[in-house]
């Protein structure tokens, strides 16, 4: 392939390839998409796995086919769509965070609903991860650590600041508080109004699943429009994308669900008060696989406990049956090689 540019020279230079996006939503220019590879009947043979794509989930996250090439609108039967494939450098990205040029990588949000495929965290290196090359102020406001707090009804948001927030500004909750009654529900949410001398912002539908016992806390960012940033699309192994995932806080909840490869991301901010808030880490699905987890709040109490699916081995090389993560910033790291074997640690706990 003939990768030179064929161009101006203030151009990106880009991979081209369209594809059918099978959405039925507004699709924005730099967002994310992945293959649909599990399209039609299993046993059969299906070239859309290969020309279909849709939002990043835990079903497509190895497979990132590369990022809107400009705004289309909702079709109701979807559509196609011009992307911009890994290789591809100097071309826009959506954005969930604030950038700077030349400075550290960035990987595609998975779930979230309409949120999906935004760059907000870091994750591995390779195809669906970006290095900046444009410093942009993306977001109005953000919480990484669960300060943010929904009323019970899910309508009203307090955050640190509004400032610069207004009607029809958009919310990306990217997880939050679940109290036993109500839950927080992650995904893209507008803004109605923000009242005059306040830090609250109202939106225009309810963000928990069933009326909560109180206050809710939780953990996501606000933006106007479609913050972007000029791009460099790395290219390589899959990186898997970057999920996030909230804890349950008492008994009789069901665990999380770790997602296979990629960087799962747990929202922190609250008090587990049960130790079976736990995830179970499934076997990789080929020698070299990789794993992170990774704690954005102070989880109290218990914190979170992942339990890989084969035994495996600590940094140290000793047993690995358990990871724990309860504070901000703590980091595990693993690769597949018949058990996971830990490559990396920062302030979680092996067993």
């Amino acid at each position: 392939m003939d990768k030179s540019l064929n161009g101006h020279e203030v151009g990106a230079n880009v991979i081209l390839e369209w594809v059918w996006y099978g959405g039925t939503d507004a699709l924005k220019e730099g967002e994310a998409v992945c293959y649909n590879t599990d399209y039609g009947t299993a046993t059969a043979i299906d070239g859309r796995r290969g020309n279909r794509v849709e939002r990043p989930s835990t079903s497509n996250n190895l497979a990132f086919a590369g990022v809107a090439a400009r705004d289309y609108s909702a079709k109701s039967l979807g559509q196609m769509v011009e992307i911009y494939g890994p290789g591809s450098k100097g071309v826009n990205v959506a954005l969930g965070v604030d950038t700077v040029l030349g400075t550290g990588q960035l990987t595609f949000q998975v779930g979230g609903g309409a949120g999906a495929g935004r760059f907000v965290k870091v994750g591995f290196p390779g195809r669906g991860s970006i290095i900046p090359r444009q410093t942009i102020t993306a977001v109005l406001e953000s919480s990484m650590i669960g300060a943010w707090s929904l009323s019970a009804n899910g309508l009203t948001l307090t955050v640190s600041s509004t400032t610069g927030i207004s009607a029809g500004d958009s919310v990306m909750l990217l997880g939050g508080e679940d109290d036993d009654t109500g839950v927080v529900v992650p995904g893209k949410y507008v803004v109605s109004s923000v009242p005059a001398g306040g830090t609250t912002l109202i939106l225009t539908a309810s963000a928990v699943d069933t009326t909560a016992a109180g206050a809710l806390l939780c953990t996501g960012y606000a933006y106007t429009g479609n913050p972007k940033c000029q791009a460099d699309l790395l290219t390589g192994d899959e990186s898997g994308g970057a999920q996030f995932v909230s804890t349950p806080e008492a008994g009789g909840e069901a665990v999380m669900t770790i997602m296979v490869g990629g960087f799962t991301y747990v929202c922190g901010g609250v008090t587990v008060a049960s130790a079976v808030a736990n995830g179970a880490l499934a076997e990789g699905a080929y020698p070299g696989a990789r794993k992170g987890l990774a704690c954005l709040g102070a989880l109290a109490s218990n914190g979170v406990t992942v339990t890989p699916a084969a035994t495996g081995l600590t940094i140290a090389g000793a047993t690995l049956t358990t990871v724990t993560l309860n504070a901000a910033d703590e980091i595990w790291t693993g690769v597949w090689g018949g058990r996971w074997c830990c490559t990396a640690v920062k302030g979680a706990t092996e067993a």
